[in-house]
């Protein structure tokens, strides 16, 4: 069964940006090709890294600057973005027990966005932040690679980008960005890859519109509003295809503080459909969200950051109450959310106990 809900969750993924691009295409809109070299590759202490990555990035921005919304004006916002990514990673090997060709090469689509910072005469300076997935070349079930534990993965970035204009049509833009990829601990080990990437692009806009703005009717915002929200995902069995389910709810209170920004809190509680026995350890072990119990309860806070219906969330926590196998007080989530109309919203959310993740969740948000 898990094995066919991660059939459709790849093939879900890939419909929604085959739809995302075309509808970009209608849009006005600019093209920019990103030649990229690593400066540092890192995991988990225990598997350090060597060697260089290469690739890049082709990026195609929707300039909403054309036809603003009111979130994208309060926001600043220059475009949303969507980004395909290469990284050649045969050079790129542990210290320790090294394998030739262990990562193999990665390809990657991102939705993101271009925030402008400031600007210094012609000199710009913006936050590009992405989120999406990456297919990996190699993992430990093909060579027994511990960094990466499978071949579809989730990953995220965050960068800046110094641009120039060459002429009114096309800028040339220096870029230093950070790249993260793991599958969330779908299947462990599952240590995760870090990539800092310098890199050198040239932009090139197709076309020019009207600035108009599209004002959100006021009765569409609301100020104070409840949710109820429900999620289904699993944690892998350390070196299985096998997995432990789990179900996460939550109930809170947001707080809407303008078009794109709300501040939200509320209670969490995740059920274990298998809890952690020690006479059957590597079957049931969890790391840090291993528990003696079927639930585990905590508060958090935090804000949502809404782009139209799309929102990107995160939450920091600490557990009234968890019967945890290794001491753990405090937890944050962190996820994404897309509303189908007023009351009903999309999610994916992601639970991490400092810095290692639980697991992803995927289900429903009721809103009223």
């Amino acid at each position: 069964m898990s094995n066919l809900c991660f059939f459709y969750l790849k093939r879900f993924f890939f419909f929604l940006a085959f739809n995302f691009f075309f509808l970009f295409l209608k849009a006005q809109s600019s093209i920019e090709l990103n030649l990229q070299k690593s400066i540092r590759s890192f995991s988990a202490e225990k598997n350090k890294l060597q060697g260089n990555a290469y690739g890049g990035e082709f990026i195609y921005h929707f300039n909403v600057g054309e036809k603003l919304k009111q979130w994208s004006k309060d926001l600043a916002l220059k475009s949303i973005d969507v980004i395909f990514n290469f990284k050649r990673m045969h050079n790129v090997v542990r210290v320790a027990d090294p394998i030739e060709g262990e990562f193999g090469d990665s390809y990657g689509l991102m939705g993101g966005f271009t925030l402008p910072l400031f600007h210094i005469n012609k000199l710009a300076l913006a936050f590009t932040p992405g989120l999406g997935i990456i297919y990996a070349g190699e993992s430990w079930f093909t060579n027994e690679n511990p960094v990466i534990g499978s071949k579809i993965n989730l990953q995220v970035k965050a960068g800046l980008k110094a641009s120039m204009p060459l002429n009114p049509k096309t800028a040339l833009s220096l870029n230093l960005d950070i790249l993260h990829y793991s599958n969330s601990a779908y299947r462990v080990p599952n240590n995760g890859l870090n990539i800092f990437n310098l890199g050198m692009s040239v932009a090139r806009d197709l076309g020019k519109g009207e600035n108009k703005l599209d004002k959100v009717p006021e009765n569409e915002i609301r100020k104070h509003s409840f949710d109820l929200g429900i999620s289904v995902g699993r944690r892998g069995v350390y070196k299985s295809r096998d997995g432990l389910w789990k179900t996460g709810l939550f109930a809170g209170y947001n707080y809407r503080v303008n078009s794109f920004l709300a501040m939200g809190a509320g209670l969490d509680a995740v059920y274990y459909h298998s809890v952690y026995d020690p006479g059957r350890n590597l079957e049931t072990y969890q790391s840090k969200a291993s528990s003696f119990e079927r639930w585990r309860v905590g508060a958090a806070i935090g804000p949502d950051l809404w782009l139209g219906r799309f929102a990107a969330m995160i939450k920091y926590g600490y557990y009234i109450f968890y019967k945890s196998v290794i001491p753990m007080n405090t937890y944050w989530t962190a996820g994404v959310k897309y509303k189908l109309n007023k009351w009903l919203a999309l999610q994916s959310k992601i639970y991490v106990h400092e810095t290692e993740a639980d697991h992803v969740g995927f289900g429903l948000i009721l809103t009223k």
